[in-house]
């Protein structure tokens, strides 16, 4: 396969966020570089704060961002959080995955 067509890991765990976020069931593979989840996760948040619609959702977010950050974060705790969360808040994290998703998709000149 072309190197050029080979997905990154970001690409990777930003497709496999959208679909935790739509609520399907995600196979991960068992040696995911936490670090890497983190920053990818810590990313997603950050941009979420401003697609959410109320100031709750905001709050929410920002206080997952904030025990992401102290403690790091991984997919599967995506997985585990969001059956709890508001639609907003959920809605808001998928924005901001597929908004990042576009952004290293246009840096890495895939369509």
């Amino acid at each position: 396969m072309d190197q050029e067509n080979t997905p990154s890991l970001e690409q990777f765990l930003l497709v496999a966020l959208l679909d935790i976020y739509r609520g399907l069931e995600v196979r991960l593979p068992a040696d995911l570089d936490r670090n890497i989840q983190s920053n990818v996760l810590k990313d997603v948040l950050s941009s979420a704060i401003p697609f959410a619609e109320n100031d709750e959702s905001r709050r929410l977010i920002s206080d997952e961002l904030f025990r992401c950050a102290r403690e790091g974060c991984t997919l599967q705790e995506q997985r585990e959080v969001i059956v709890r969360q508001s639609p907003d808040v959920i809605n808001a994290k998928a924005v901001a995955a597929a908004h990042l998703l576009k952004i290293v998709n246009k840096e890495r000149n895939i369509s």
